[in-house]
């Protein structure tokens, strides 16, 4: 099954460059700083909500965070 992002069901290309791919196979699109901030805001939102009763759930979303702030990072050092 194709990865879909986490606001539809519409299945993305993963060969796409701007798509990461978390640790459960959830897909971020990443093409521009911004989305990808909104991304990480959602994420920490989630964690939030998630924390304590769900350990394993927080560890996939720092994963994912992680792996987001590698893309931001690469971002930044691409556009400038």
């Amino acid at each position: 099954m194709a990865p879909t992002t986490p606001w539809s069901s519409t299945p993305i290309d993963v060969q796409d460059p701007t798509i990461v791919t978390g640790q459960r196979g959830t897909a971020y699109s990443c093409p521009d700083l911004v989305t990808l901030d909104g991304h990480l805001a959602a994420l920490c939102c989630r964690i939030r909500q998630a924390t304590p009763q769900f350990p394993s759930l927080v560890r996939a979303f720092r994963d994912d965070v992680d792996l987001l702030l590698d893309r931001r990072r690469w971002l930044e050092l691409t556009s400038a």
